[in-house]
C-alpha cells in the first residue's frame, strides 16, 4: 500500500513538473496598455501587389514627423476646403458614409493638393472595405486611427511608408499600408509643399467604424480619413 502511494506521489510529480515545462514555452504576453512601436515599412511589394506609379528610393523622416496632432472638425463645414486645419467635410454615400478632414496648416494651404490625395485614398479605401476579409471585421468600439507617414519624391512619386500608430487590428493597418500604396502618388506636385530634405512628408490618419449590416456578417464603414503635411 505504501509503495502503491510513491508511485502516485511519483506520477504526479512528474505530470507536475512536464505542465510547468509547457508553461514555461509558452511565449509571454505584452503587458497591457504597452504602447506600439512604430514600424518602419521599407519594402512595399510586401504591403501590396499593386504596381505604384513608380517606387523609388529616397530619404525617411525623423521619427515622430507623422504624429501631427489632429484639429477638432465640424460636421457643418463647407464641402470644399478652406484654408484652416481642422476642417472636415463628408464624403462617399449614406449608404458608405465618410469624412476627410486636414490635421495643419500646411495641408490646408495646399488644400486642392491635400483633397486629391485625399480623395484617391478613400477611393481605395472603399473598395477594400468591400474584401470579405474586411467587409466581416466588427471593430471594436475603441479602435485607433492607423497613423502612417508617406514619403514622395519631388516628382510626386512615393517612396516610403512609415506605420507610426496601429490601430490595434493587424489586418486594418495591413489594409490602410495597401491602400496608401496605391493612392499616394500626384503628377507635379506643388514645389512649395516640399519639406527642407527634398522631399513630401504626408502623415495619414484612418479610422473606421462598423456603420451598417444587412446580414449581421458584412458591414459598411464609416470611414474617417485625415491628412497633414509636414
Amino acid at each position: 500500500m505504501k509503495l502503491t502511494r510513491t508511485i502516485h506521489i511519483a506520477g504526479f510529480l512528474a505530470a507536475a513538473l512536464i505542465f510547468a515545462g509547457c508553461a514555461q514555452d509558452k511565449p509571454p504576453e505584452a503587458a497591457p496598455g504597452a504602447a506600439p512601436v512604430p514600424q518602419m515599412v521599407t519594402d512595399l511589394s510586401s504591403v501590396s501587389g499593386a504596381t505604384i506609379d513608380p517606387l523609388g528610393t529616397h530619404a525617411v523622416p525623423k521619427r515622430g514627423e507623422g504624429l501631427l496632432h489632429e484639429s477638432s472638425g465640424d460636421r457643418s463645414s463647407p464641402r470644399t476646403f478652406g484654408e484652416e486645419p481642422g476642417l472636415s467635410r463628408s464624403i462617399g454615400t449614406d449608404a458608405n458614409p465618410g469624412e476627410v478632414r486636414l490635421l495643419n496648416d500646411k495641408a490646408a494651404k495646399f488644400a486642392n493638393f491635400s483633397q486629391v490625395i485625399l480623395e484617391r485614398i478613400f477611393g481605395q479605401l472603399r473598395i477594400a472595405e468591400k474584401t470579405e476579409e474586411i467587409s466581416r471585421t466588427r471593430l471594436p468600439t475603441d479602435i485607433k486611427p492607423v497613423i502612417i507617414t508617406a514619403i514622395m519624391d519631388r516628382n510626386g512619386k512615393l517612396t516610403e511608408l512609415i506605420l507610426e500608430q496601429h490601430s490595434g487590428k493587424t489586418r486594418i493597418d495591413q489594409m490602410m499600408l495597401s491602400v496608401c500604396k496605391k493612392a499616394i502618388w500626384y503628377r507635379n506636385p506643388p514645389a512649395d509643399a516640399l519639406a527642407e530634405d527634398g522631399t513630401y512628408h504626408l502623415t495619414i490618419h484612418g479610422r473606421l467604424e462598423n456603420y451598417a449590416s444587412t446580414d449581421e456578417t458584412h458591414w459598411s464603414f464609416f470611414t474617417r480619413i485625415g491628412l497633414g503635411i509636414g
